[in-house]
């Protein structure tokens, strides 16, 4: 089973022939219900039978997942669940070991580097005018390259009117300058 970074306990369960499971580690007896409310908390339990000694934790898993997470089976479609029943042991055994665990922990993986990411972002320093000027027009990048477009279209649309006119005069002025020192020059 994938590891989780987080320290799970681990409850040690007897289960008795009168259908009775017995938590050895807290001293206490529990429900079928009351063991899905602790795998649910964070805690892994294994459960074994009290005459046999034999782990039997995967079956009493699936009762639970029958009788309180119904809907997490339909997530394994008919014929997977037909195959799982006609596979023999050791074929089901490799799949389970090279690809579900596998499968399993690269999902794990990503979703911490998810959350990594999304803690990080949490923590950058926000800018509600840029944020909004991209959300009012989300295409205004794209409108600027219309080869269509007309030529008061074609206007820088951040830079003012006024800003735009007063450029135009510095460099009709920087020009006559330059123009004029070429004039009187020999």
């Amino acid at each position: 089973m994938p590891e989780n970074k987080t320290t799970s306990k681990l409850i040690e369960i007897k289960k008795y022939q009168n259908r009775r499971y017995y938590d050895t580690t807290n001293s206490q007896h529990l429900s079928l219900e009351k063991i899905h409310r602790l795998i649910c908390e964070g805690n892994d339990v294994k459960v074994t039978d009290a005459k046999t000694g034999q782990d039997i934790t995967s079956k009493i898993l699936a009762q639970i997942l029958l009788e309180y997470e119904p809907m997490k089976l339909d997530f394994f479609s008919p014929a997977l669940l037909t195959l799982v029943i006609r596979l023999n042991d050791k074929i089901l055994s490799d799949f389970y070991e090279s690809y579900f665990n596998q499968a399993v922990n690269v999902f794990l993986r990503s979703r911490e580097q998810f959350d990594e990411i999304f803690r990080r972002s949490q923590s950058l320093p926000f800018d509600p005018s840029g944020f909004s000027a991209t959300t009012r027009n989300p295409f205004a990048a794209w409108m600027s390259m219309n080869p269509f477009a007309s030529q008061e279209s074609s206007k820088k649309p951040n830079q003012p009117f006024g800003q735009e006119m007063e450029d135009l005069r510095k460099q009709v002025a920087e020009l006559k300058e330059l123009l004029s020192k070429q004039s009187s020059e020999p």
